[in-house]
């Protein structure tokens, strides 16, 4: 719940701002401007987009009708869940301002009561805007509320980590590993992917730390520094900041390192799967020597496999995703209490 919508909560948005490409309007961010502004050009403006973000409201009946009006500059898709149910295909949003009508589908107000609806209460409808392009809410009508502890996962999922933790080549956001890891623990995944631009800088470490809104964390540590003009050296003093940081600052939380998924460094003529076994061998000592026994490793070359990546042998798949959602979501279980 936020002042200017006191009628709706915005999910994995740390503040908002005016959008410069409508008049008025709230631009959905993810990390706070103070924070954004230690990192680089990319990693600024991917924070600042609303990958698995989501406006989320419970109408004040199954009658009443609720009126969200957004904007962004260019076309984008927006999916709206009923907690847990899907629509079977995305609604259009954009360029511009565009005003949606929403009410709580017939046929899951006749729900019997005693049907298990998953992690979300059916009637938290739930906005969820692909990660392509930026969004700004600009006004909430209607008799509604924000949703209540009881009707939303018990806890928290926070994940780090490149493009592939944004969800990039997913073919919809809720079909991320991310995505994929909180349902399959009945989490509410708050998603830190940076596409291009996860290059653990400890200004970011810090404020991870220092929230105290999230249950279990993973940091996918990170290709974007494999594929930049980083050292070995430079990565493992950035990874043994960010991880003992966010670790030591939370004790009683499971905190996870995943190390960089297969990809076309360790499969192509023209790769180096020295350096990429380099990066991964510096993360994994890091994690070995640290002293925080809540901190644990996944090798993301247990979890996921080449023949499961897209045309660019980077990104997963649909496939690739699941798969890496599974194989994290094995673990967590072994860790979450």
């Amino acid at each position: 719940m936020t002042d200017t919508y006191p009628s709706v909560s915005l999910h994995n948005v740390a503040e908002t701002e005016p959008a410069d490409w409508a008049d008025g309007g709230d631009r959905l961010c993810r990390v706070p401007a103070s924070v954004r502004e230690s990192l680089t050009e990319m990693g600024r403006e991917r924070q600042s987009c609303v990958s698995h973000s989501e406006v989320r409201f419970v109408p004040d009946g199954d009658d009443a009708e609720i009126e969200v009006t957004l904007s962004t500059p260019e076309r984008g898709e927006m999916r709206v869940f009923w907690g847990s149910f899907q629509p079977w295909q995305a609604r259009e949003i954009g360029p511009g301002e565009e005003t949606l009508t929403l009410s709580v589908p017939d046929r899951l107000a006749e729900l019997d009561e005693a049907v298990d609806t998953g992690r979300f209460d059916p009637r938290v409808c739930r906005l969820v805007p692909e990660r392509f392009v930026p969004v700004a809410l600009h006004d909430v009508s209607g008799d509604c509320r924000p949703p209540e502890p009881a009707e939303l996962p018990e806890r928290r999922y926070l994940a780090y980590g490149t493009s592939i933790t944004e969800g990039a080549k997913a073919s919809a956001a809720h079909l991320s590993y991310v995505s994929r890891v909180a349902r399959n623990c009945g989490l509410d995944a708050v998603n830190l992917g940076s596409s291009g631009s996860a290059h653990c800088e400890p200004e970011l470490a810090n404020y991870i730390a220092e929230r105290d809104d999230w249950d279990v964390a993973t940091l996918a540590l990170s290709v974007n520094m494999a594929n930049a003009e980083f050292t070995t050296a430079e990565f493992r003093d950035r990874v043994e900041y960010f991880v003992d940081t966010v670790a030591g600052a939370h004790p009683d939380k499971p905190v996870v390192a995943v190390t960089l998924f297969p990809y076309f460094a360790d499969v192509t003529a023209s790769g180096d799967p020295d350096r990429a076994d380099q990066f991964r061998e510096a993360l994994r000592s890091v994690v070995a020597q640290s002293p925080h026994d809540n901190l644990s490793l996944v090798e993301g070359t247990d979890v996921g496999s080449a023949s499961d990546l897209t045309w660019d042998v980077l990104h997963p798949g649909d496939e690739g995703m699941e798969a890496i959602g599974d194989g994290i979501a094995d673990h967590l279980e072994t860790v979450l209490d």
